[in-house]
């Protein structure tokens, strides 16, 4: 009668921490049901989103953003040490440009080549600035081709332009510059 005991206790016992949602080796499970490129859920997903674990490429999830140096030489802006360079980004993904000239050479994103020197103007969404670090969170509505240029001197930006790619809604994993 004592096993009888036993074996009950025991399989009550596993009855209720399965019942808790515990018990596992890796704990309780749970479904991604709100995922989607927004993200949601408990295990996060999307390229924006976040959830419980993480996930997504953004807000909550843990791919830092890519940092991309900016210097002046010679009049015109360097990006990652190459003189007027073309970059290419992925839309879902956080960039930083972090600008060593500071306000010398406030740095500005643009639909046109040279900026508002070029008869545009400067391009603003998804773009945050600090100090000298503009942050661009690229939308999913972003056009496939921007510029950069200097809001005090003209042609800084030369012909370097800003290559965007991924289509909208994709779950793009990591960004190139």
């Amino acid at each position: 009668m004592k096993n009888i005991s036993i074996l009950t206790f025991a399989f009550l016992s596993m009855m209720m921490i399965s019942s808790c949602g515990g018990g596992g080796a890796t704990g309780p499970t749970y479904n991604n049901d709100g995922g989607g490129d927004t993200g949601g859920g408990n295990n996060g997903g999307g390229n924006n989103g976040g959830g419980n674990n993480g996930g997504g490429n953004n807000g909550g999830g843990t791919t830092p953003p890519t940092n991309i140096s900016v210097t002046v030489s010679a009049g015109k802006y360097v990006i990652n040490g190459v003189t007027t360079g073309n970059i290419s980004l992925e839309k879902g993904m956080t960039y930083t440009f972090t600008n060593s000239s500071g306000s010398a050479h406030p740095f500005r994103l643009s639909t046109a080549m040279d900026g508002t020197h070029g008869g545009g103007s400067t391009y603003g969404t998804g773009v945050s600035y600090n100090g000298s670090v503009l942050t661009f969170v690229v939308p999913a509505t972003a056009p496939s081709t921007l510029y950069y240029f200097c809001t005090v001197h003209q042609g800084m930006g030369g012909s370097g332009r800003i290559s965007i790619t991924g289509a909208s809604g994709s779950n793009t994993t990591g960004g190139s510059y």
